[in-house]
């Protein structure tokens, strides 16, 4: 019968850290990537981490993206890498200003970094020239496709209008121009939008997007959304509801129609859970669902407090994984233990 066990589970980085991301290497290491500083609130700036025993054990590598102070700009960047081994550091810097009560965000702006050596320097940062106007949400890596392409996907974060689009910009020429852009998901106009956007490859042409979908005009969550595209990310089909009442949902290809799906449970006995699905088109099949991570919360939403609110409250997030082989993968994600905001990555052996 189809399951998933949890082999072992550790610590990449414990300093005030989240929304971590990982990629291979072609001589066996792994890089993760994460913020530090603000914990979920990404306060800071990104660095990375390496690991050459297969996620065991790792290492303090440096900073990816540092911040500045004048004026204040802070970053969080996610990991890709391309063929030929390049990292690719992808997602926004915010530009900030002290106000009489607060540091607040006035600007944020779509940054590129690149390593050509195993994450060990960086080159500096290149501004992608979004076709859509911010504040946004950048909360997936860029999608290097097989056919070469670059595909940098985003959210749009206006004024209470949550993920009210979420499109791709696409590269031909390893970023160097972005001059198209695809919709992946849009607000029909009823007040729903699409969070934590996460889409991947899982095919010669085929892609998968999956969404936290809220209701943000009567401020509720819905069930989760995914979307398949077959021409490169260019048509999509649906948005199709899942049978998940859950967030930020990542999945994870397993070959076929098979998928590992990470997401994260924030009602009643909170937790990070996994599953294994089946879905192609329209159809969506849950096999087998457990427990990843259990963080003996329990938050209830009620009229008295909204679910902004609440999500101030959350002390974990953002599951992102890596496939090591056929039978196992490596999950990280963000938790507060012990009052700090740490990365742990969690060794998965996936039975199918």
């Amino acid at each position: 019968m189809s399951h998933i066990e949890i082999l072992d589970s550790g610590y990449v980085d414990r300093e005030d850290s989240a929304f971590a991301t990982i990629v291979g290497l072609d001589d066996g290491d792994l890089v993760c990537g994460f913020s530090r500083g603000g914990g979920h609130y990404a306060r800071g700036d990104t660095h990375c981490a390496r690991s050459a025993d297969n996620g065991q054990t790792w290492t303090y590598q440096g900073v990816v993206l540092a911040r500045e102070t004048n004026p204040p700009k802070t970053n969080h960047l996610r990991l890709s890498r391309t063929r030929e081994g390049v990292i690719l550091a992808y997602g926004q810097r915010d530009i900030r200003q002290y106000t009489q009560d607060a540091l607040i965000t006035t600007y944020s702006e779509p940054v590129l970094c690149r390593s050509t050596d195993g994450g060990r320097t960086w080159l500096e940062p290149e501004i992608i020239p979004f076709q859509i106007e911010g504040p946004y949400e950048i909360s997936n890596p860029i999608v290097v496709a097989n056919d070469g392409r670059w595909l940098a996907p985003t959210a749009t974060l206006h004024d209470g209008r949550y993920g009210e689009i979420v499109v791709v910009h696409e590269s031909c020429d390893e970023g160097a121009t972005w001059p198209e852009m695809y919709t992946v998901f849009q607000d029909p106009g009823t007040g729903v939008g699409y969070l934590e956007q996460k889409l991947i490859e899982c095919g010669s042409g085929h892609l998968l997007a999956c969404a936290w979908v809220q209701d943000f005009a009567n401020d509720t969550d819905l069930k989760n959304a995914y979307s398949f595209s077959i021409d490169g990310g260019r048509d999509w089909g649906g948005p199709h509801p899942t049978s998940i009442q859950g967030q930020t949902m990542t999945p994870i290809w397993l070959g076929d129609d098979r998928f590992m799906i990470l997401y994260n449970k924030r009602f009643g006995d909170q937790s990070i859970q996994m599953c294994l699905v089946r879905a192609v088109e329209d159809r969506w099949e849950l096999t087998f669902e457990d427990m990843l991570y259990d963080s003996r919360a329990k938050l209830e939403l009620t009229d008295e407090i909204s679910s902004q609110e609440q999500i101030r409250l959350i002390e974990f997030g953002y599951p992102m994984g890596v496939r090591m082989d056929d039978n196992t993968a490596l999950t990280v994600h963000w938790c507060v233990e012990e009052g700090v905001s740490c990365i742990r990555w969690t060794r998965l052996k996936i039975v199918w």
